[in-house]
């Protein structure tokens, strides 16, 4: 009896002390390194869980994060953000889950970087207020209560790969120009249309120059080096180079004949093949370009390509 007594006694302390340490363990998000971030850019964030309580903390933590924590992005008036697509598959996903049991002692804590855009999707620009939750029993538990973080104010600046309608101006009425939101297939058609008859501004409206230009790692370690004006000042020097054929010339050589083949795409990537004919002195060189496709606030922009050589004809 005494011994029984004993144990349950010994169990409420327990239980209370881990409920006290849990109270006095706090989570916290800043950012990794702060930069400009752009409509589907990469956001890491340190993630902090900071034991300031007198007694050890124990939790598990998930191999792949999105097992242990969750992130919310709201607009100025309170519009929660869409959750990514990889998180929402992990999350209905059916499979084991790998974890470690960590232990913090009082006064000690343990910090990881994660991405914000693996869990949240951000694909318009604005700023936005983002909050983290860590669960120590894994998100799929219901055995503990999330711990909350702290708020962050995330500024998203729209894409300056992206150009703006008021400086692209259709050559034929003089109007201005502005992406719509056409299906990939039809955005890659016009696109090669405009450098068949070049028409320059129509050619560069659903081009993403930015992620084009870092397809280049030498180019892309220039431009992240760069402040905000003088990434504009690269991007303009890229463009010219573009229609000058200076560099990337498979994104502007001239077709005189091609065919889409085939078109695949989901919410907000898409790839679409394209058989193109090039006439190179006396011959007809034939290849097939692969163009991939990101789509933001709706519109289907290009931002890589791939290029296959099939011979000639």
């Amino acid at each position: 009896m005494t011994r029984r007594s004993f144990s349950a006694a010994a169990f409420a302390v327990l239980l209370i002390a881990g409920t006290h340490a849990a109270a006095d363990v706090k989570l916290s998000i800043r950012f990794f390194d702060k930069r400009i971030y752009f409509p589907g850019s990469e956001i890491p964030l340190m993630v902090t869980i900071a034991n300031e309580s007198d007694a050890t903390y124990r939790f598990k933590l998930a191999d792949d994060r999105v097992y242990s924590l969750s992130f919310e992005a709201r607009t100025p008036t309170n519009r929660l953000l869409d959750l990514s697509d990889d998180y929402k598959t992990a999350m209905t996903q059916s499979k084991p889950v790998f974890y470690r049991e960590l232990a913090i002692k009082p006064g000690e804590e343990y910090s990881f970087r994660e991405g914000l855009e693996r869990f949240v999707r951000i694909d318009e620009p604005g700023n936005y207020t983002v909050k983290a939750a860590f669960y120590p029993e894994l998100a799929s538990s219901s055995a503990a209560e999330p711990i909350s973080s702290n708020s962050l104010t995330l500024s998203v600046r729209p894409s300056p790969g992206l150009p703006p309608a008021s400086e692209a101006i259709q050559s034929v009425t003089g109007e201005a120009l502005k992406a719509e939101p056409l299906p990939p297939d039809e955005v890659v058609r016009r696109t090669i249309v405009a450098r068949q008859k070049d028409l320059w501004n129509e050619f560069f409206l659903y081009l993403d120059l930015e992620a084009l230009l870092s397809r280049d790692q030498d180019r892309k370690k220039e431009y992240d080096a760069e402040s905000d004006e003088g990434r504009r000042t690269l991007l303009e020097r890229y463009r010219a180079d573009l229609q000058t054929d200076v560099v990337d010339n498979d994104i502007v050589v001239q077709p005189y004949y091609f065919e889409l083949l085939e078109t695949r795409y989901t919410e907000d990537k898409g790839f679409v093949s394209v058989l193109e004919k090039f006439q190179e002195g006396q011959l007809h060189v034939v290849k097939e370009y692969t163009y991939e496709l990101q789509r933001r606030e709706g519109v289907w922009y290009i931002v890589d390509y791939t290029v296959f050589n099939k011979g000639t004809e």
